[in-house]
């Protein structure tokens, strides 16, 4: 399976950096994100040549290129394939589940294929195909004859849900064990919420299509994967890794404007993490921490541009949405345009960013400036500094007390 160097061109780099991009840009990410997950797999059979069963597996994904690579494709690029092999680079993981990865591209080209696997708690999976119910250690097999273990067939086979909405489809991975790093506790869907979740997508989609084209697009060619997770009460939650390129973690959503925002917000994580792959935005840490207003803690460089990269999507988002007269449009636009600006002028005045970083944050800067000077309303804009200033207060607040508290314990 041969590995490409790539770069980003200029076009994509500039559309990126002004906080758009659309799908040609995704298509430079998505093909440099394929070939890191190639240098993982690569990676793990060579630093584990004591696993026979993943030099065994990677000679079955091989052959099978040569002749349905677009299912070795399909099952390489699936989110949770990546994160596993980066954690097992990292000692995290099991090399040998790279049998499962080569029994689901084996599944999904209709070959015969047969490994030994081992489940994990309780489940045995295959990336981006499904499951079933078992314990412990036994062989694996894919094919006409179905899905077997030990040579019968397997019970309770649970294919992965699909859902869609205007031609796009998404995969609801409530299965793997790779799919999210806290997986072990993450909800297991029933019937009814995964009609839920469809019905969100199609209202989400409608909002897209209606409002927001070149996040729709982005995210019909970027994200495939929706990871359901718990989230605190009355809360939502919603996260992105730079492991899982393709897939966004979130609790249920509560409607379409609210899963679309989301799309909004954790595509530009799932942008950025890739770009960043290719393109070094940030230098190693240097201890400087900055004041992120989205967050309670001190952020260094890098994670306060990737707040800021969110916030300007977030703030994308509602700006187009005030043409719709949404009743939240107005008030969200305002505090998170200063806000994300401010994040910006706070790293180009650091040292955080490298040559290319600091073209990047301009571009962005740019574009957050341009929407600083347009009007809103004085009530809105008076409550939405106020909001800022509390949030600020209390940040300084917290983070002096952390400040003192860690001068209290240290022996010095």
């Amino acid at each position: 399976m041969s590995i490409l160097p790539h770069r980003i061109s200029d076009a994509a780099f500039s559309a990126l950096a002004s906080g758009g991009g659309g799908a040609a840009a995704i298509e430079e990410l998505r093909s440099a994100q394929f070939s890191r997950h190639l240098m993982l797999l690569r990676g793990v059979v060579e630093s584990f040549p004591e696993v026979k069963v993943a030099e065994e597996a990677f000679a079955v994904l091989a052959d099978l290129q040569r002749g349905a690579g677009g299912a070795v494709e399909t099952v390489l690029r699936y989110p949770a394939v990546g994160a596993w092999a980066a954690q097992c680079l990292r000692g995290a993981a099991d090399p040998a589940r790279l049998a499962a990865v080569a029994l689901a591209a084996a599944h999904l080209a209709g070959r015969e294929c047969h490994l030994p696997v081992t489940s994990r708690n309780g489940w045995m999976t295959l990336p981006s195909v499904g499951g079933f119910p078992a314990t412990g250690a036994f062989d694996l097999s894919v094919g006409p004859g179905g899905v077997r273990a030990d040579g019968r067939p397997v019970e309770g086979w649970r294919p992965l849900a699909r859902i869609t909405a205007g031609g796009y489809t998404v995969t609801l991975d409530d299965l793997d064990p790779h799919r999210w790093s806290d997986g072990v506790d993450l909800p297991r869907l029933d019937a009814p919420e995964r009609d839920d979740w469809q019905s969100r997508l199609r209202e989400a989609w409608d909002v897209l299509a209606e409002r927001h084209w070149t996040v729709r697009d982005e995210v019909a060619t970027a994200v495939s994967v929706l990871t359901p997770i718990g989230a605190p009460a009355e809360r939502p939650r919603s996260e992105s890794s730079r492991e899982a390129f393709g897939a966004i973690a979130l609790s249920a959503p509560s409607d379409g404007v609210s899963l679309a925002e989301t799309f909004a917000h954790e595509t530009q994580h799932v942008k950025l993490y890739a770009l960043m792959d290719v393109v070094p935005l940030t230098l190693p840490d240097t201890g400087d921490l900055y004041y992120a207003p989205w967050r309670p803690d001190p952020r260094p460089a890098r994670g306060l541009l990737n707040g800021a990269y969110a916030y300007l999507g977030v703030t994308g988002f509602w700006r187009r949405e005030r043409a719709a007269g949404h009743p939240r449009a107005e008030y969200e636009f305002a505090q998170w345009r200063e806000a994300a600006y401010e994040a910006t002028q706070a790293l180009l005045a650091g040292r955080g960013l490298t040559a290319e970083g600091v073209r990047f944050t301009e571009n962005m800067a740019r574009t957050l400036g341009t929407w600083v000077g347009e009007p809103v309303g004085a009530e809105v804009l008076d409550e939405a500094r106020r909001a800022q200033s509390a949030r600020r207060r209390a940040w300084e607040e917290r983070n002096e007390m952390s400040s003192r508290a860690a001068e209290d314990r240290s022996p010095y």
